[in-house]
């Protein structure tokens, strides 16, 4: 069974981007997709005649294991200079992860998308490529909550909570309901 390319993707080949920038030592990443609905009730009937969609959400929790500037002075391959910390995560799409938690930052925060790849050998076996597109994407989410634990032996980790507008996949891409063409 030599030379065979791994199809499921685990915490092992997976690689985490927040607004374009891989997010380093993100240790995990899960999210959620709701869809609220209402029963639409009549006079005359006990039971619901439909129950009718008025909420689409997404909200998700990913954690992160953190270094600070040190880091790169010991020699950690890809460490950003000055630590991991969300006021050192300059998204590609503008702004920083800490405007979401900053109260003098928040009316000028920006969204951003979270993508997940599976990292694949590439042909030659030597090093680890992402594979595109995104097996998973959320669009234009935003940081809900920020919290952190370390223990006597442990390493700190982040947490952080976020919500997002669209949540797709690679099995389908959700789509905006008001971009729907209802003249047919």
């Amino acid at each position: 069974m030599s030379g065979k390319v791994p199809s499921f993707v685990t915490g092992a080949n997976a690689k985490i981007k927040l607004g374009g920038l891989t997010f380093a030592y993100a240790s995990d990443v899960s999210y959620q997709v709701a869809v609220d609905t209402i029963p639409i009730e009549t006079m005359g009937r006990y039971e619901a005649v439909s129950n009718e969609p008025v909420n689409y959400s997404v909200a998700g929790e990913l954690s992160v294991v953190r270094y600070t500037a040190v880091a790169q002075q010991n020699l950690m391959q890809g460490a950003n200079a000055g630590g991991n910390g969300l006021g050192k995560a300059n998204f590609t799409t503008g702004g920083k992860g800490s405007d979401h938690i900053d109260p003098s930052n928040l009316l000028f925060s920006k969204t951003w998308d979270l993508a997940v790849f599976q990292k694949v050998q590439s042909a030659s076996g030597a090093t680890p490529i992402a594979v595109d597109p995104a097996f998973i994407t959320i669009t234009d989410c935003r940081f809900t909550r920020k919290s952190a634990g370390i223990t006597k032996r442990g390493i700190l980790v982040d947490r952080l909570a976020f919500v997002g507008i669209l949540a797709s996949d690679e099995s389908f891409t959700a789509g905006n309901s008001g971009d729907i063409d209802l003249s047919n």
